[in-house]
């Protein structure tokens, strides 16, 4: 680990995507004509820092030297993004120009874009800086006082909130560093909604919700126009685990460097639910960017649910692009130059009609539709998509007298209780395999060690992937499904039971 301490140089951070490199500051000031420079790599918002450095350091009532000024942002061949080089610029200057103590920045970070009066105002990704500069040793960062919440939900290094640059040279010259001792509540911003609880009706597609809650399964829904499936999507949030502290820092890093977090929710508490039109570009839901990759909707939907509506109607692209993200659970953007990955482990809930007029199979309203246009309406799905989703349900609509005649649907805590006994049973299981938390996310060594199944139960399924021309990718997420199954029964071996009802959710005709 690099050790900080003693060395008279000013530390920043660059961020690219998620990850982060620590950036030395430094600055030489040496006689000849008025001249401002700042090399490194630096992008166009880095090299417009010289304008708010030189209006800051004046307006705090300090000198600006008149003379030549370089400042260089060491490593040179690392790209730098971003206003958050401000602060640490002026403070190079400061110290070199020896009107600011270097002592107090001893072992420190510094962040933090600045105003042409001075006021330093916030920067995005704050979070995955404070966790990085924890990790590599430093004892403190120095930070806009608007980031200054989200960076103290990182355990284990001090947090110094600075409002304006004054409040910066105050503490350097006099040696006083106060620090931020407030602290996020983490269980009092939690959340929870009760929308499982108000369907009613819909035994079937409920219990395959309730299985995809917890195993972290892939869902595609078929019903006609409001039969319900996009209630059903949104009401999965309700009925999974809550974050643990891990998740939410993974979570909150990723909103973060995206500008997502607000000055009413500085850490991310709850389970994303991520809900794309189907206008959405490629870009827009895998993530990049030219210069400075920033994470799409997959990666805000991490430890959280992504819903398609009308799945059918995306981009065959945008659909395409999926296949790799929903494999490995990350997704990796390259770029001439560098190569970034954004992780995006995620429930993702599909939802499409039967056929272009919505009423294929529809009790109540007669289907317009022709057998050649149903067929090519759901070829739009192709079979690799298709075979990235473990339970697929088939959705028939409820009447309304129906409805009306029951009086409450599901009990939430019953359904929350069984999903996390299934959950922390996986936990357990996978204790010592490495990046495993779920069923859904079993390579093959785990199936093979976990979903053994007894020579009657071998019989069946091999059967069933013969009638049902399961690929071997199905194959394996029939066997997964069941394992989910038999873990919300408590039961040790998967059984015949628990391997007819994953191939029941797995029939998608």
């Amino acid at each position: 680990m690099p050790q900080y301490k003693g060395m008279k140089k000013i530390f920043s951070c660059s961020l690219l995507g998620l990850d982060c490199k620590v950036i030395e500051v430094e600055a030489d000031i040496s006689r000849g004509l008025p001249y401002f420079s700042i090399v490194g790599l630096g992008d166009a918002s880095v090299q417009e820092s010289k304008e708010r450095v030189r209006a800051s350091i004046k307006n705090c009532d300090m000198v600006f030297p008149a003379n030549r000024k370089i400042i260089n942002l060491a490593p040179a061949q690392i790209r730098k993004h971003g206003s958050l080089f401000d602060l640490p610029i002026a403070v190079s200057i400061l110290c070199k120009n020896e009107q600011l103590k270097w002592h107090a920045l001893e072992n420190s970070l510094i962040i933090g874009e600045l105003s042409l009066n001075g006021d330093v105002k916030g920067v995005k990704g704050v979070a995955a800086i404070t966790h990085h500069a924890k990790l590599n040793g430093f004892k403190r960062i120095f930070l806009p006082h608007e980031n200054a919440l989200e960076a103290s939900f990182i355990d284990g290094i001090e947090i110094v909130a600075l409002k304006t640059l004054k409040d910066l040279i105050e503490i350097c010259n006099k040696n006083k560093i106060k620090i931020f001792s407030e602290k996020i509540d983490f269980n009092s911003q939690r959340v929870r909604s009760n929308l499982f609880s108000e369907i009613i009706g819909l035994e079937m597609a409920k219990r395959g919700v309730i299985i995809a809650a917890a195993g972290n399964h892939n869902v595609l829904m078929q019903g006609s126009p409001g039969c319900g499936k996009t209630l059903l999507a949104r009401s999965i949030n309700s009925i999974l685990p809550e974050m643990s502290k891990q998740e939410s820092l993974q979570t909150t890093k990723i909103f973060s460097i995206t500008g997502g977090l607000s000055s009413d929710q500085k850490i991310i508490t709850d389970r994303p639910y991520r809900e794309v039109h189907h206008s959405a570009s490629v870009s827009s839901v895998i993530g990049g960017g030219k210069s400075n990759p920033v994470p799409g909707e997959i990666s805000l939907a991490h430890n959280g649910v992504l819903f398609f509506d009308e799945i059918v109607e995306f981009n065959r692209a945008t659909l395409e692009a999926l296949r790799q993200p929903l494999e490995d659970r990350k997704v990796n953007i390259s770029r001439h130059g560098f190569k970034v990955a954004f992780p995006c482990n995620f429930i993702f809930i599909g939802a499409m009609n039967p056929c272009p007029c919505g009423f294929k199979n529809d009790v109540n309203i007669k289907c317009k539709c022709r057998e050649y246009q149903i067929q090519n309406y759901q070829r739009k799905l192709s079979g690799p998509i298709l075979d990235r989703f473990d339970v697929f349900l088939r959705i028939e609509r409820s009447r309304m007298q129906e409805i009306f005649s029951k009086n409450t649907g599901s009990n939430i805590e019953e359904v929350r209780a069984k999903v996390l006994k299934a959950r922390k049973i996986q936990v357990k299981r996978f204790l010592t395999s490495r990046n495993i938390a779920t069923n859904s996310e079993m390579g093959i060594r785990e199936v093979k060690k976990f979903c053994k199944l007894n020579k009657k139960c071998e019989r069946v399924l091999t059967n069933a992937a013969n009638s049902l021309k399961l690929s071997n990718r199905a194959y394996l997420k029939t066997l997964k499904t069941a394992r989910t199954i038999a873990d919300l029964d408590q039961k040790e071996c998967i059984e015949e039971i628990h391997l007819n009802e994953s191939l029941q959710f797995r029939k998608n005709k």
